[in-house]
């Protein structure tokens, strides 16, 4: 069933199509003081303060077949005690600097916790392309595995919204020992009929480049054979949960799991008791699996 739009659904892109095409109609769209500021908190390395806790900078040197590699940024976080690790590939809007409830959801599950800024996000160098970010993603894993001394069969990687098809990506390339989707999209076809619904795809449309069109999770979700969990919002206007729903359905692994997080959106699930519980069940069976 289709759900109402709302403004705080809307991104800024959508937003503007929806006004364009309301201009030529008698409806308008209620925007009210909560759906202009979007406050975030900041953190950093240096401000960051939770007992039993470290967080420091990193820097991963990626070579691409561009002539110059690039540096990318990010933060190593290490909470006392924990054994399992997990890899975070962040949304379309992610930024280290404004993590801190990942900061503080992987310290209190507990997980250590690879975050970095994609290549043109915040102190990393270069500009994104699908190429470009496959190719990090692949160094960012041989640095964990590698530099940081993480067994692959312990590590976790997490994507959440864009991040999950980074996730799927490294999952099908490297040994990995499981996957968490956080409002994940299925495909870009689908994820373009989600944004824009049938009455405004009449006036206006999307231009995929090709490079995106390929990235497709429901594919690559049929080759994951290690845990898996899910999660979804009830009330997400930008990946719906039934493409959550579909990705579950897809997936063959014998050890799944699927969080629909009633009234929650397309951030901050994390907070959610439900998300939280299922994390630290999966961390379990990936600890476990290892020792067996």
């Amino acid at each position: 069933m289709a759900r109402p739009v709302t403004a705080s659904h809307l991104t800024p892109l959508l937003l503007f199509l929806l006004v364009l095409a309301g201009c030529t109609g008698c409806g308008s769209i209620p925007i009210a003081e909560e759906d202009v500021f979007m406050p975030k908190p900041s953190i950093t390395p240096a401000t960051f303060s939770m007992d039993g806790v470290t967080l420091d900078e990193r820097t991963i040197v990626s070579t691409t077949a561009e002539p110059d590699s690039v540096v990318l940024d990010a933060w190593w976080l290490r909470p006392d005690n924990t054994d399992a690790t997990v890899l975070f590939f962040g949304g379309q809007g992610f930024y280290l600097v404004q993590s801190s409830g990942y900061v503080k959801t992987f310290a209190e599950l507990p997980t250590r916790a690879l975050m970095w800024d994609y290549r043109g996000y915040g102190k990393s160098e270069g500009a994104p392309t699908v190429a470009h970010l496959k190719q990090d993603a692949l160094t960012v894993y041989e640095y964990v595995t590698g530099e940081l001394g993480v067994d692959a069969e312990r590590l976790v990687v997490h994507g959440h919204s864009l991040g999950t098809f980074m996730a799927t990506y490294l999952a099908n390339e490297r040994p990995v020992g499981g996957v968490v989707l956080e409002n994940p999209a299925t495909n870009v076809e689908a994820w373009e009929k989600a944004l824009l619904p049938w009455y405004l795809r009449l006036f206006v449309g999307f231009d995929f480049a090709d490079s995106l069109r390929q990235e497709d999770n429901r594919a690559r979700i049929a080759s994951i054979e290690v845990p898996l969990l899910i999660v979804g919002g009830s009330d997400d206007g930008i990946t719906p949960s039934e493409m959550a729903e579909t990705l579950y359905d897809d997936a063959r692994t014998s050890s799944k799991e699927l969080v629909i997080v009633e009234g929650g959106g397309h951030n901050e699930l994390y907070a959610s008791d439900a998300m939280r519980t299922a994390y630290r069940s999966l961390l379990a069976d990936v600890q476990n699996s290892v020792h067996e």
